[in-house]
């Protein structure tokens, strides 16, 4: 029977209301990132290896331990052959003063000889002659016993600078040869190299921002900073490297971790950004759903650099627009709809 009715629809219904939700355009920062995994670096790592041979008499350090310039880290047992060329030294210094001493003598006897008259100028060449000769071998022996003292200081191994201990091949017992003892590596500043792809040419530079999300922390993230780039394209990879590095202010990062380091390439400071999915296809480009007074209107708009599932909408947008986010594939230009929190 009300199907039969002829009773006209009530003005409240006689359009519907689509339930829309909305996000206010405000200005932001964004940026348009480069990505790449790196492996991180100590700015200054080393493998430090023995000066002379000799057995592993003690390791002083374990891997991961922090040490600072000048620890021992690994002690050597001195062999026989050091020792005797250190008492040898000692000995030709010992038998080199005495010859100076009894040279010098003899210059200064003959020195007065040939003021007498008593010895040929020939004679005081002579003594002269043979009195640097005897000062040259004890700075001769001088030096040698300074080697000889440096072989035995070098019976201990020192960290060449503050650090964290890397890999230890050094075992107590087994003879120390031509191979490393340890690696260590400075773990203040750390420094990665990425390989970026060549569009980014143009926009690298020295200081551009950077941070890295380690794969060891769950993706945590750490700042950094671009430090160096090359100019050109490398041949073999067709990328170009960039060296960032991360000043690791926390200490939570180590050499040997890897991530992936994002660098910002370029950064808009003040711009209107929108969510990539508030945006609609169109034949021309793109176009945004924003509603005013109640009712939509669906506008062209250029785009620019993307981000995290944000994009930079260049034109066609003004602050304080309400851009359709939820319902934006429901409505068209005109249409009334209700704004749902």
């Amino acid at each position: 029977m009300a199907l039969g009715c002829d009773e006209p629809v009530p003005a409240d219904r006689a359009e519907d209301v689509i339930p829309v939700r909305v996000e206010t355009v405000q200005p932001s920062l964004i940026s348009e990132e480069a990505r790449a995994s790196a492996r991180l670096e100590g700015s200054e790592e080393a493998l430090v290896y023995p000066a002379i041979p000799g057995r592993i008499e003690e390791v002083l350090v374990e891997e991961g331990d922090s040490v600072r310039v000048g620890q021992t880290l690994v002690s050597l047992a001195t062999d026989r052959q050091v020792r005797a060329g250190l008492s040898s030294a000692r000995a030709a210094i010992a038998a080199a003063s005495a010859d100076l001493e009894n040279q010098e003598r003899t210059l200064e006897r003959t020195q007065s000889l040939y003021e007498a008259g008593a010895v040929s100028e020939q004679q005081l060449d002579g003594a002269r002659t043979a009195y640097e000769a005897a000062r040259a071998r004890l700075e001769q022996a001088y030096a040698a016993a300074q080697q000889a003292g440096s072989n035995q200081a070098n019976a201990t191994i020192d960290a060449p600078f503050d650090g964290r201990i890397g890999r230890i091949w050094a075992r107590e017992g087994s003879l120390a040869g031509n191979g490393p003892l340890l690696s260590i590596a400075n773990a203040g500043a750390l420094e990665a190299e990425v390989l970026l792809p060549e569009r980014y040419l143009p926009d690298l530079s020295i200081g551009l921002p950077a941070y890295i999300s380690v794969t060891a922390y769950d993706g945590e993230s750490y700042p950094g900073m671009v430090t160096a780039t090359a100019r050109s394209v490398d041949p073999l990879s067709g990328l170009v490297p960039v060296e960032v590095t991360f000043a690791n202010e926390s200490g939570d990062l180590m050499p040997g971790m890897t991530g992936m380091v994002s660098v910002a390439v370029r950064t808009v400071d003040s711009a209107l950004t929108v969510p990539e999915i508030a945006l609609r296809r169109t034949e021309s480009g793109f176009g945004l759903a924003t509603v005013r007074e109640g009712r939509i209107t669906v506008s062209e708009v250029a785009t620019g650099i993307s981000n995290r599932g944000r994009v930079h909408i260049e034109s066609g947008l003004r602050p304080g627009d309400l851009v359709v986010v939820e319902g934006q594939f429901r409505v068209s230009d005109g249409d009334s709809v209700r704004i749902v929190e």
